[in-house]
């Protein structure tokens, strides 16, 4: 940087004064034992001398570069976090919801693999509904096929579990015959006819 040069030669004086003087470079062993210590420049000498620097003076140290400052980096909010779906810990129970469904009509899809897409929808949403574990799901699903969502509903409701789907009554299955059709309160009125107990198997 350029010595500022003054009209006053007051001014010049006092520049001389208050400009640090070069020191001698010290060995590189002395300057890895010796502390750090930060040069005063011409405002903390001033100060420390009861100087007035005047108006001139002052402009010329403002002009003085400083020294940059380190600004904080700002961050986006979903900058760094990780990608959708890759914690299920963070997901909420809409996303749950679609992994569910999508376990549902993929097992619907193989039982009926001739159903449209509405069609898939349609059970998918029933079978999704009942909130069954995947076990579950998929005992029922098998027993009463992938259109027996409310027959696998009014069995549960009952207190039937999927072992009474194989109760034979009459030569047919309990669960072929609510395969037909048959509704689960008249299944439980021929079975107690037949003194068995639908309830407790």
């Amino acid at each position: 940087m350029d010595e500022p040069r003054f009209t006053d030669p007051d001014l010049t004086a006092i520049w001389n004064f208050l400009r640090p003087s070069p020191t001698p470079v010290p060995p590189s062993a002395d300057l890895a034992r010796a502390p750090h210590r930060r040069t005063p420049d011409a405002q903390a000498i001033a100060a420390r001398e009861g100087l007035d620097l005047g108006p001139e003076l002052r402009r010329v140290l403002r002009r003085r570069p400083q020294p940059a400052k380190t600004q904080p980096r700002l961050t986006s909010p979903t900058e760094g976090a990780p990608a959708p779906g890759n914690t299920p810990q963070q997901q909420g129970p809409a996303a749950s919801r679609a992994v569910e469904r999508s376990r549902v009509m993929r097992l619907i899809a193989q039982l009926a693999p001739g159903l449209r897409h509405y069609q898939l929808r349609e059970r998918t949403t029933a079978w999704a509904a009942l909130q069954l574990t995947a076990p579950e799901m998929e005992t029922w699903m098998r027993a009463l096929g992938a259109d027996g969502a409310a027959a696998a509903r009014a069995c549960r409701a009952f207190g039937i579990k999927p072992a009474a789907l194989d109760v034979v009554l009459d030569g047919r299955q309990v669960r072929r015959r609510l395969r037909e059709g048959a509704t689960v309160t008249a299944l439980l009125a021929l079975a107690a006819e037949r003194g068995i107990d639908l309830r407790r198997r």
